[in-house]
């Protein structure tokens, strides 16, 4: 179809089938199978043959007006992709959890702000898998995040950047909230804040997983939240506990508690994710400066 756009905007410049194929270096014959082809796209006549060329039917007038703004704009569209193709974007999207800016995203940016003064920063604070749907779409080109990003090394590249202890979030008022730390085991009665699996993948999984292994426990989970403030209403108010990385610490809310859980190994990973294909030189650097687990 690009062809046969380029092909009729020849003809209708030129005014002739002879002249516009002698232009594109093409037989006439082949520049009238592809109008012929074209008029078939459209469902109708776009040119008539006159004894001096040829000129414009009503449908063909139109086309003619949209088919060069349309050109312009997949032209500009694919050299954004061959920049990006070949690694010369001057734009980072960069997706990633608030709680993880503070140690990880902010101290990297400034090295990367100094390296690369004129790349464009877009930077967006939403969930994992807010994350993954934007990664998927090619709408982020790299993102910070928590275990999710495991669950994702065959679409994306993947590298582990810490791994952390555990916290459990609990009301005020609840009998655990005055320790220093709790034992897994100590929560094998309560109820979990459900994490739902568009906003927070493989969550459930990891920390059934770490109950069962360092409690001996099945655990339950209650609720559908959608963001943050719904989850802390279920510590605040249903009770729930909230067993989440300890990055979690910085978005500490009045009204709860933040608990270290005492289980050595009950850790989570944290995760840089980011697109496949040639790395342009401001994400690289941007990787560079993230830190390394040792």
């Amino acid at each position: 179809m690009i062809l046969q756009l380029r092909s009729f905007q020849a003809v209708t410049q030129e005014g002739s089938l002879h002249r516009a194929a002698k232009r594109l270096n093409v037989s006439q014959s082949a520049l009238s199978r592809q109008m012929q082809a074209l008029e078939h796209e459209v469902g109708g006549k776009l040119l008539e043959r006159t004894s001096t060329g040829v000129r414009l039917t009503n449908g063909g007038h139109t086309l003619a007006a949209e088919a060069g703004a349309f050109l312009a704009s997949y032209d500009a569209g694919m050299r954004a992709v061959r920049r990006v193709v070949r690694g010369e974007s001057k734009q980072l999207r960069i997706g990633y959890v608030g709680s993880l800016a503070h140690d990880y995203l902010h101290p990297a940016l400034a090295v990367l702000r100094r390296t690369h003064a004129s790349t464009k920063l877009r930077l967006l604070d939403i969930s994992p898998g807010e994350q993954i749907t934007a990664l998927r779409r090619g709408e982020i080109d790299v993102a910070l995040t928590d275990q999710a990003g495991d669950l994702f090394s065959l679409d994306f590249f993947t590298r582990r950047l810490a791994t952390v202890p555990s916290v459990v979030i609990l009301s005020a008022d609840h009998s655990l909230a005055s320790r220093k730390q709790v034992r897994l085991a100590d929560l094998k009665d309560e109820t979990f804040v459900n994490g739902h699996e568009s906003e927070m993948p493989g969550y459930n999984r990891r920390v059934s997983q770490l109950c069962r292994k360092f409690g001996k426990f099945r655990a339950k989970f209650v609720g559908q939240p959608h963001s943050l403030a719904e989850a802390l209403e279920l510590v605040v108010n249903d009770h729930a506990v909230w067993l989440m990385p300890d990055f979690m610490r910085r978005r500490a809310k009045q009204g709860v508690s933040m608990v270290r859980v005492a289980d050595p190994k009950a850790t989570w990973d944290l995760f840089v994710v980011w697109q496949r294909g040639k790395t342009a030189e401001p994400l690289r650097t941007l990787l560079k400066a993230l830190p390394v687990p040792p």
